[in-house]
């Protein structure tokens, strides 16, 4: 990208949107308190008929609100659309935090933590939206080719590593370690109101095997496997979130987990490229336990109606962030709401019992934004009790 068009870039949204986004609310159930010194006390405490307030009394979390969108790094005009419609829809609708499905930085991810990528797909077109983002490897992300195999899985450690420096343009970007849990809000003591598991996918369908013995099946796969399962047996939050990049299923072209990309997999040299481990593995890990699973790699909007395999939990394909594509088989899965050819988030509520989601479209010219479905729906698994205290 030319110094010119980054600085033009950069400065689109400035002057246009100088009512900053809305601050997040506890990603880790903290109170955002500053510290500061206590007034003098009187002599005398005044009456007061209210009992004493018990600072460690725990206020429980009554609503979360987050955006879901994948695919998203481009650096285009597009994906500052994308952007600048988020940022409106913060300001007005409040959001704790975005979740960010993965293909961060196209079209062959970064090749050190200091690489421009970070700043040209996404520090620059979110330089506006003050919210952290929690984000989850894709296929591009950890490719040595722009067909984005996934060949090269090292890359993605760079993006774990841009987490944890100091040189980070901002502290916007979360990501741990390559698959992680995060915790949000608080219904009781050891009960998180959300908890968010993100899985790292491109290992287990990557295009092209890759040579480093690290990122087989043996190694990572399936430790990655009983690794999330256990972590979400052992979790008490009364939401469970998974997110990962490859779509467990999708009406676009990439296809459904066990059958992915069939009409190419004659090119591929990965025996787990059509994703049939990775089906198993989500399966076991999620089925029954997790009430959404969000997912980008194809570039549409997709709302999944619930399946046996995978138990009550919806299913959510959001990559439109920053590229469009055609589905290849609309009727390939059961939908709520599906929207194609472009570009588009969606916006997330959860209170006690019930979920709200909001898909928006965004006009890959223009940036005009509109509400394209809603629909509201009650909590899809019975929630743990928590462990008595």
């Amino acid at each position: 990208m030319s110094n010119e068009r980054r600085a033009f870039l950069r400065q689109l949204l400035i002057g246009g949107a100088s009512v900053s986004a809305l601050a997040a609310c506890g990603g880790q159930g903290g109170s955002g308190d500053e510290e500061g010194v206590l007034p003098e006390s009187p002599a005398v405490p005044p009456e007061n008929d209210e009992p004493p307030v018990d600072d460690n009394t725990i206020k429980p979390t009554e609503s979360l609100s987050f955006i879901a969108v994948g695919d998203m790094g481009t650096g285009n005009i597009g994906q500052y659309h994308v952007a600048e419609a988020m940022r409106q829809i913060i300001r007005d609708q409040g959001c704790d935090f975005v979740l960010g499905a993965g293909d961060n930085i196209y079209e062959d991810g970064v090749t050190s933590v200091d690489d421009n990528g970070f700043f040209d797909s996404f520090e620059y077109p979110y330089q506006n939206l003050d919210v952290p983002f929690y984000m989850c490897l894709g296929n591009h992300d950890c490719a040595s080719t722009i067909f984005g195999g996934g060949s090269d899985n090292r890359r993605g450690d760079y993006q774990v590593d841009y987490h944890y420096s100091q040189k980070r343009y901002s502290t916007k970007w979360r990501m741990p370690a390559r698959f992680y849990k995060e915790s949000f809000g608080q219904v009781a003591e050891q009960k998180p109101f959300l908890d968010l598991f993100v899985v790292d996918s491109n290992p287990l369908t990557s295009f092209y095997l890759d040579r480093d013995e690290s990122f087989n099946w043996e190694n990572y796969g399936y430790p990655q496997q009983q690794w999330m399962k256990s972590a979400v047996n052992e979790s008490l939050a009364h939401w469970k979130i998974a997110m990962s990049h490859v779509p467990y299923l999708s009406n676009g072209k990439h296809g459904n987990a066990g059958n992915l990309d069939e009409g190419m997999r004659l090119i591929f040299t990965n025996p787990d490229a059509d994703g049939q481990r990775y089906k198993l593995f989500l399966e076991d890990a999620f089925s029954n336990k997790v009430d959404l699973l969000v997912t980008g790699h194809d570039h549409s909007l997709q709302w999944i109606k619930p399946v046996e395999s995978m138990g009550p939990a919806h299913i959510i394909v959001s990559g439109a962030g920053g590229k469009t594509d055609e589905f290849q088989d609309s009727e390939r899965n059961a939908t709520q709401y599906q929207a194609e050819n472009e570009l588009g988030f969606v916006w997330v509520n959860l209170t006690d019992e019930r979920m709200l989601l909001e898909f928006y479209l965004v006009n890959e010219d223009t940036g005009a934004f509109r509400l394209g479905y809603s629909r509201e729906e009650t909590k899809p698994v019975l929630a743990k009790d928590a462990v008595p205290v």
